[in-house]
């Protein structure tokens, strides 16, 4: 059985869907905390760009320090449910995890620290967009919040467009939906975007009935149960 190490932070973040990844795919994962949330890994000196999530796959000693490579090298080298089925369906996965990792990077990234309460203009430096720059957290938050809307009816109005199937990419599971959907629960149950949740009349996504009722369909896998438990409720953000 392959034996990977990955390294993340006790929130929902990036890392869950590896998580799930590796349970979908019987891959064997050692879950290792990064400081500053952690003593397993200092992702300052361990982790090549100074960066997580990163993985270790023992069986051949490779080290990844990026997501999608993460995803990637998990799909394509222990091939799975998640794996795709043609090049079409691989270029299709692969858009759809992209818009996936923008909404994280734009929206629920620079919201993390709202929440958080991280307002060293270094710190926020780090992300794609300096929320804070400008106008402090309120105007912060009504950007954050426009732009939420704004990306989600994107892929909102594609899927109703493409007239896709259970899943983003047709009637198997692919990684973009696991991406998508640990993105949209996030902001669904934990505690952290209840400031999102109040900035929106307390339904994030009550005009995305076709992004939730992809969600909903993963969210009834039972090893996507079983991996996620009670995280979203437990995780910060």
């Amino acid at each position: 059985m392959s034996n990977v190490d990955i390294v993340y932070l006790p929130i929902v973040g990036r890392g869950l869907q590896i998580n799930i990844i590796c349970a979908l795919h019987d891959i064997k994962a050692n879950y290792l905390m990064s400081k500053p949330m952690g003593e397993d890994f200092d992702k300052d000196t361990e982790a090549p760009f100074g960066t997580i999530p990163w993985l270790k796959d023992h069986s051949n000693g490779i080290e990844l320090n990026d997501s999608s490579a993460i995803v990637q090298y998990l799909v394509s080298k222990y091939p799975g449910p998640l794996t795709p089925t043609s090049t079409e369906n691989a270029a299709l996965s692969n858009m759809y995890w992209s818009w996936a990792q923008d909404y994280y990077s734009f929206v629920l990234s620079p919201f993390h620290d709202i929440i958080t309460g991280h307002n060293e203009a270094f710190w926020r430096n780090l992300r794609l967009t300096d929320t804070l720059a400008e106008g402090g957290k309120e105007v912060g938050v009504s950007n954050l919040t426009t732009l939420h809307h704004k990306r989600i009816q994107y892929l909102e109005n594609n899927i109703k467009k493409m007239n896709l199937g259970s899943y983003i990419t047709g009637d198997n599971c692919s990684y973009a939906d696991i991406f998508i959907f640990t993105c949209v629960r996030t902001v669904q149950e934990t505690g952290g975007f209840d400031i999102l949740r109040e900035a929106c009349g307390g339904d994030p996504f009550k005009d995305c009935p076709n992004i939730l009722k992809i969600c909903d369909t993963v969210g009834e896998i039972p090893k996507v149960i079983e991996t996620v438990g009670s995280k979203f409720k437990d995780c910060p953000i």
